[in-house]
């Protein structure tokens, strides 16, 4: 029996002609578990009954353990002739390096709105997860405690209501509409893999650091706001709170208030490159992209089985990590930290002292070829962000099992493509 595609619609039956993103989704999974389990010798096993949705979140769970746990499977013991070298010191002796180059890049998902909240949110309409829910009861001025009114976000004072009304304003206008074109030019179209729908214009506003100025003498409001400042590694002198993007006042002297009206982000995602390309390791980054953090990060990706310390680190903030490793991470003793030739020309100041005398690259002999040039890609991170990227619009409605396993696959499936390309262009990929 044939059907004609257009037989097929407005019946009751439950197949259609069509295909879904519900059944992409489904169909990426499955192959990526089964693969998965077929690498590891193992059945998949799932639940036969409930929502599809929900049959394959234990094994998408428990793969994005053992990645954690254990590491990409074809990058862990990878070593190749573009990021790997055996050179002779000073005084004859023969000496290995194996570096790693880490950079972020401003993709996230909705998370948590208390700052550095790791629970996930149970669904992706919500501000807060399942511990700080009752926040949503809570005006959304910051500092501000009193319960909201009916149908609103905001308390029964008067500005506060304003500063709701205009955060609206702005959501309605045509301003809106630009920022957010600006937003996806790097991303994917719309209709994609992450199938809850969001409004759009929240999408903008999480992307963006939002406040709003209060004219102290004619008591107007207006909202001020400026694109995220990026993933620049920052200093660890007050950890438990937020960047601040704006001071208590403005050039002007006007008050500033800051409200969570729309749903937060995590920060960004790190990404451990080896120099020829070969993706070591990504992370979330919830709150900022902390030099500790980053520090944790590097120190537990290379704490799984079967891998050995990097020799050198590549990190464009290392001027700032490498002080906070000095002072608390005794597992980075006798690690190279230095910045790449780029950004250490042009991004580091000349007056900074630490960064002049620990940083610069020609400090490292060992970063150099037998011709006096620069043996490995040290932006290599950066290129491999790019590529990052272009999944922006996919994953950015996803909760946290989907995203860290939608990313995960993918950067398995970009390392066998890569270890193919490494080979038939004779670098000699290899396990050590």
């Amino acid at each position: 029996m044939s059907l004609a595609k257009d037989s097929l619609k407005d019946t009751e039956w439950q197949f259609g002609s069509e295909l879904t993103t519900e059944q992409v989704w489904d169909a990426f999974v499955i192959v990526s578990l089964l693969e998965d389990k077929l690498r590891m010798r193992q059945q998949l096993r799932v639940p036969h009954t409930g929502l599809q949705k929900d049959r394959f979140r234990e094994a998408m769970a428990a793969r994005n353990k053992d990645i954690v746990l254990n590491g990409q499977p074809d990058a862990v013991g990878h070593a190749c002739d573009k990021c790997f070298r055996k050179y002779k010191t000073a005084s004859g002796e023969i000496r290995s390096c194996h570096p790693i180059v880490g950079d972020g890049l401003n993709i996230g998902r909705p998370c948590c709105a208390v700052f550095a909240c790791r629970e996930p949110l149970q669904n992706n309409r919500h501000r807060y997860c399942k511990t700080h829910f009752d926040q949503h009861k809570v005006c959304a001025i910051v500092q501000c405690a009193k319960p909201v009114t009916e149908d609103s976000k905001t308390c029964s004072d008067p500005m506060h209501k304003e500063f709701e009304r205009k955060n609206k304003e702005k959501g309605a206008s045509n301003f809106i509409l630009k920022e957010r074109f600006r937003n996806t030019n790097a991303s994917q179209p719309v209709d994609t893999l992450g199938t809850q729908q969001i409004d759009q214009v929240e999408d903008v506003e999480e992307t963006t650091i939002e406040w709003f100025e209060v004219d102290e003498i004619t008591n107007t409001v207006r909202v001020r706001s400026q694109a995220n400042p990026g993933t620049v590694g920052t200093s660890d002198e007050d950890p438990s709170s937020p960047p601040d993007p704006c001071p208590s006042k403005s050039a002007l002297g006007n008050r500033v208030e800051k409200a969570q009206f729309s749903r937060r982000r995590t920060h960004n995602e790190q990404t451990l490159v080896r120099p020829c390309g070969i993706i070591f390791a990504r992370a979330t980054m919830f709150g900022a992209e902390a030099v500790s953090n980053f520090l944790v990060m590097v120190q537990n990706a290379f704490s799984v089985p079967g891998v050995n310390k990097p020799e050198h680190i590549f990190y464009d903030s290392n001027c700032l990590a490498r002080q906070q490793a000095e002072k608390s991470f005794p597992w980075f003793e006798g690690i190279g930290m230095c910045v790449n030739v780029w950004h250490f020309l042009n991004k580091h100041q000349t007056t900074h002292t630490y960064c002049q005398e620990n940083c610069n690259p020609i400090q490292f002999p060992e970063l150099l070829d037998d011709f006096g040039k620069w043996f490995f890609n040290t932006s290599v991170a950066e290129q491999i962000n790019a590529w990052l990227q272009g999944y922006h619009s996919i994953v950015r409605e996803m909760l946290p099992d989907k995203f860290d396993f939608f990313l995960d696959e993918m950067v398995r499936r970009r390392n066998i493509a890569h270890l193919k390309k490494l080979a038939e262009g004779g670098h000699n990929p290899r396990v050590i």
